[in-house]
């Protein structure tokens, strides 16, 4: 078990680490992309839902 965070670590040592702009400004596309896929899947959602309800109706 010891070495196994001997091992842990070793690596971690080994990482390269984002700047703070840089995972600032991922962050920022990540939040971006997900609101514009939800926008979106929730306009195909609108969209499907009113053309069976027309269709139905």
């Amino acid at each position: 078990m010891l070495k196994y965070f001997r091992n842990v670590a070793t690596e971690m040592k080994r990482v390269t680490w984002l700047s703070q702009e840089q995972a600032s400004k991922e962050t920022v596309t990540v939040i971006t992309v997900s609101v514009v896929f939800a926008l979106f899947l929730g306009g195909v959602d609108w969209l499907l839902q009113s053309g069976f309800n027309f269709i139905l109706n």
